[in-house]
């Protein structure tokens, strides 16, 4: 018997609320602001039922009503509830909305009021911002070239006059491509007497955009437009070899020139490989990432190959109660579908979606996708039980014995979803806060919040852990461990 399950997108579960009086039209008092996903319940406790669930950073209305057991009357969207107060910060008064700002450096966007949330993009120094009126955490929501986030207060100017906006530019034509031989200045125009826009790592493709004057060719990179010494470029594009590799060891500015006060081109997160491209400068290495090419702080490289951790199993290991959620994939999707169709597997045709989208993006998260599909066949009798039949509900989310929760356990709407609610829910007890919750995988499990109200996130480990929190029976990981042996 399970105790609470789930994962990703928004899963709408509408219900009655057990008290009419709370849910009736209601004026707004103050506003507030969500600082996590956060269920929105018919009433006042966990036992009832979720009626949204609202994205971290919602702006919802406060609607007067005493706070009750700790929870919140809220209206969003025209539905009225009850939320958790603790993940709820009221608003301060704010100004009028599309009253605008600038930023006074590069400036991160975030998807919420908090330095924890995601980078959505980095905004230049003098962007122009609209403010869209909330105040939290000393965050500003803003709007910026169709993005919305939030911005550092501290980072804008609200004295500025906006700018009339520039004429349309031209895309520069394209006269083939040339490649930097050593680290050199853009400029503005063709000499050295022009500034510099930007400084171009060595081993840079960029495109040559007219002829040359005075020995400087006009060229695009990185969609700036500018003048470089054709003394150092390769006429014909080819690349050098690159100088090596390394390794971000945090979220790390990718910036235009070897220094702080040169602009952000990206962000490249924490983890990822980028190729050196032989130039080292002021503390800075020139570097390749994911089509840009800029320069990046050198404490926070490592330099070189950079040795996973060890697997806790090896590929292809057998299956046992102290393999950990984290490892290496095992086993395959077409034999984890073969094996459904054997045993009678209702609506295969969601079944098969369910596997392949585990074994697409579990490995992505670094889950192993047998775990995951051997737990997802033991909690739903082979794919065939009413919980998967009726509610395609792959593991048992929100599921806890309780006849009211059991009834108000989600429903999911494609095997596809349903994947993905299992693997947010795993994300959740696996890593709790220590790690973000990856876009694709926000808001499609309305139970994601219990896992943090009832103290288990970031608990888990190894099979043997997933009793006593997702599930209350003692053999769970054998029952586990004997389905995949089984299916694989």
């Amino acid at each position: 018997m399970l105790l609470i399950v789930g994962l990703h997108q928004p899963v709408l579960i509408m219900a009655q609320s057990a008290d009419n009086d709370a849910l009736a039209p209601v004026q707004a008092t103050a506003t507030a602001t969500t600082t996590d996903s956060l269920n929105l319940r018919s009433g006042p406790g966990l036992s009832y039922a979720v009626v949204s669930v609202l994205p971290a950073g919602t702006r919802v209305d406060l609607t007067g009503l005493p706070d009750t057991n700790g929870f919140r009357a809220v209206s969003y969207n025209g539905q009225n509830g009850w939320a958790f107060g603790a993940y709820l910060a009221e608003d301060e008064a704010s100004p009028s909305p599309n009253a605008t700002a600038t930023t006074t450096d590069s400036l991160n966007l975030r998807s919420g009021a908090a330095l924890t949330y995601s980078v959505v993009t980095v905004l230049p120094a003098g962007a122009i911002v609209t403010l869209t009126g909330q105040n939290v955490n000393g965050f500003r929501s803003v709007t910026y070239k169709g993005f919305s986030g939030w911005v550092f207060a501290a980072y804008l100017d609200f004295s500025v006059t906006p700018a009339p906006p520039p004429p349309p530019v031209t895309p520069p034509v394209s006269m083939g491509s040339v490649t930097t031989t050593s680290a050199v200045n853009l400029r503005t125009g063709p000499g050295t007497s022009f500034g510099v826009i930007v400084v171009v790592p060595a081993n840079s493709r960029m495109m040559l955009t007219g002829s040359n004057v005075s020995g400087f060719s006009p060229v695009s990179f990185n969609g700036l437009a500018g003048w470089v010494s054709a003394a150092y470029l390769n006429a014909d594009g080819t690349v050098p070899e690159p100088a090596g590799t390394a390794t971000a060891t945090a979220d790390l500015n990718l910036r235009s020139g070897p220094a702080t006060s040169y602009a952000v081109l990206t962000v490249i997160p924490s983890g990822r490989s980028l190729t050196l491209t032989g130039q080292t400068s002021n503390g800075f290495h020139a570097v390749s990432w994911n089509g840009y090419s800029g320069w990046a702080f050198s404490s926070y490289l490592a330099i070189g190959s950079v040795e996973p951790p060890p697997p806790t199993s090896e590929p292809g290991a057998p299956f046992d109660t102290t393999n950990t959620i984290v490892g290496p994939s095992r086993g395959s999707a077409e034999q984890a579908i073969t094996f459904a169709r054997a045993v009678g597997a209702v609506r295969m045709d969601e079944v098969e979606r369910y596997i392949r989208e585990i074994y697409r993006l579990a490995p992505q998260i670094g889950f192993d996708p047998a775990i995951l599909v051997a737990q997802s066949a033991l909690e739903t009798d082979y794919w065939r039980s009413d919980w998967w039949a009726i509610r395609l509900n792959p593991a048992g989310i929100g599921v806890t014995g309780d006849p009211q929760e059991n009834s108000d356990s989600p429903f999911f709407t494609s095997g596809t979803i349903a994947a993905r609610a299992q693997i947010a829910h795993m994300h959740a007890e696996v890593f709790g806060r220590s790690k973000p919750l990856p876009a694709e995988l926000q808001g499609v499990d309305p139970t994601y919040q219990r896992v943090f109200e009832a103290g288990w996130a970031g608990t888990i480990r190894t099979l043997e852990d997933l009793a006593g929190t997702w599930a209350e029976d003692d053999r769970y990981a054998y029952r586990i461990v004997s389905r995949a042996n089984e299916i694989f």
